[in-house]
């Protein structure tokens, strides 16, 4: 079985129930199926995703669990997700939520995405070769409020699970946020996992200046110009590990920065100096 042939296979088997393909289409050519596994919640997986070429050369299909008659929430989740990665040729990191600022589902507070572990585990979350090679990952897209995003930059995605009394709490689209926005927002010092925005010159240069918005981190290197900042393709996404375990002389500053500091780092031996916004 080829590479390309272990994500539909993967499809197919998980959960244990043929899938029931959608008549519509993500940008017309990623299929859409639906799951119905007994003792779980209805599951929407796409099935051609993978084919979208990025950066990494990472892989992935998405999943989204759903309410029976919701299914719609999926499709919109899906046609965020494989926009951004064939414009900027990226995936979504794990545990780092993708804040909209305003509703995407009309009548709900549906604003905001992130990408956790499924509810089945490796079995379903790790798409293998017949030999038992890795060849990508199914990625389980959560619909959010803003203020559950938010509570997630401070506790975690299985913070959020806890407050909300289980993971089902979390289904239904039209719900109201399981946490308010004062709790989320809190005394806001970075913690957890929280998106990292850099251009493509960190692959050949260190951070210069690393700026923490309150919800996100940005980094650039000092050579980019305004017409450089302004081509997207020029620009990715990280989570906050990912960022550290490149760039580690930069996490003193990121495990203590106060919203609207920036680091500015001369080297790398880690000494920086604050500025303010």
């Amino acid at each position: 079985m080829s590479l390309s042939e272990a994500f539909p296979r993967h499809v197919f088997d998980a959960l244990g129930v043929e899938p029931r393909p959608f008549t519509d289409k993500i940008d017309g050519d990623i299929m859409v199926v639906e799951k119905a596994p007994p003792g779980g919640p209805r599951t929407i997986m796409t099935l051609g995703a993978s084919r979208l070429p990025t950066d990494s050369g990472e892989c992935v299909e998405l999943a989204v669990e759903v309410l029976e008659g919701q299914e719609g929430a999926a499709f919109v989740a899906f046609d965020i997700v494989c926009q951004d990665i064939a414009a900027n040729r990226r995936v979504p990191p794990v545990g780092a939520p993708w804040r909209n600022g305003t509703p995407f589902l009309n009548g709900t507070e549906m604003s905001a995405l992130v990408v956790t572990p499924s509810r089945w585990g490796a079995s379903f979350d790790e798409v293998r070769e017949p030999d038992g090679t890795l060849a990508g990952h199914v990625r389980t897209l959560r619909l959010l409020t803003d203020a559950e995003a938010e509570y997630i930059l401070d506790h975690g995605w299985e913070g959020l699970v806890s407050a909300a009394g289980g993971l089902d709490a979390l289904l239904d689209a039209r719900r109201a946020s399981v946490v308010s926005a004062q709790t989320a927002a809190g005394a806001r010092t970075i913690g957890g996992e929280i998106p990292v925005f850099l251009s493509k010159l960190h692959a050949e240069h260190p951070p210069r200046w690393v700026t923490f918005t309150g919800a996100d981190l940005r980094s650039v290197v000092g050579l980019e110009s305004p017409e450089y900042m302004n081509d997207s393709s020029n620009h990715e996404v990280i989570s906050r590990s990912e960022f550290l375990r490149r760039f580690p002389f930069v996490a003193d500053f990121v495990n203590a920065a106060a919203p609207g500091q920036t680091g500015f780092f001369v080297d790398q031996s880690g000494a920086f100096v604050i500025e303010e916004d």
